[in-house]
């Protein structure tokens, strides 16, 4: 059952047990009006939506962003992976190299980048992108003090129902995200080479905003509808 009906009925229940009682037995009105009240309470919330925004259109906006954002790296023919950064002011957004050079630019020269499309870290040329995940963490109902794997399971399977579940390990520098049962699946080459899957770029959003550390993909194998994704902590 429902957890806003199950809820509601609750109240609902009591609601009218408390009236009836107290306006028969006890011949208290104050109590009969508080059982009244709860009655009406109880009917309210049985009304609501279990999902205000259906999964789907959530879904839906995520990919549309993913698409965007594809536009961009292949007008300035990305080749590099992407760093994620920890919010600044309330944002999360990530850098991609416009320049094929070995040497990724410092996590702290990347936090004092300009907020500019293109700027520049450690003598580095770096695009500004905003992934699909900066909203979707923001907007979700976690803090830093959330566990890791916590997290990314409830950002991944309940705010996007973009895959059935989701495990985060972190070892030293590294981090595995093993997700299955993935439903969206996006064909934009350039996103997953620099930024990773739909669910591994949400994945990356959210353990740099958990940890507090810029997060990079290192490499995501992708068979039929489970993905692991391995990435680097900066």
């Amino acid at each position: 059952m429902a957890r806003y009906f199950s809820f509601g009925a609750g109240i609902a229940a009591f609601g009218a047990v408390v009236a009836f009682v107290s306006y028969y037995f006890l011949f208290s009105a104050p109590f009969a009006a508080l059982g009244v009240a709860c009655v009406i309470l109880g009917g309210a919330t049985i009304t609501l939506p279990e999902s205000p925004v259906p999964s789907g259109a959530v879904r839906g906006v995520v990919h549309a962003s993913v698409m965007n954002v594809e536009a961009l790296l292949e007008e300035f023919d990305v080749r590099e992976k992407a760093v994620y950064l920890p919010p600044r002011e309330g944002e999360s957004v990530a850098y991609v190299p416009l320049a094929s050079n070995p040497r990724v630019p410092s996590a702290d020269s990347l936090m004092k980048a300009p907020r500019r499309l293109v700027s520049e870290a450690d003598g580095v040329p770096v695009l500004l992108v905003v992934p699909p995940g900066s909203e979707l963490v923001r907007a979700s109902e976690f803090s830093e003090a959330s566990g890791l794997e916590d997290a990314i399971q409830y950002v991944l399977t309940e705010v996007t129902e973009l895959c059935s579940s989701a495990k985060a390990v972190v070892a030293g520098d590294r981090l595995v995200v093993e997700m299955k049962g993935i439903k969206v699946k996006t064909e934009a080459a350039k996103y997953l080479s620099s930024l990773g899957s739909i669910q591994a770029s949400i994945a990356a959003s959210v353990a740099a905003t958990v940890l507090n550390k810029a997060v990079t993909l290192v490499s995501e194998t992708l068979e039929g509808k489970d993905s692991t994704a391995t990435f680097k902590v900066l």
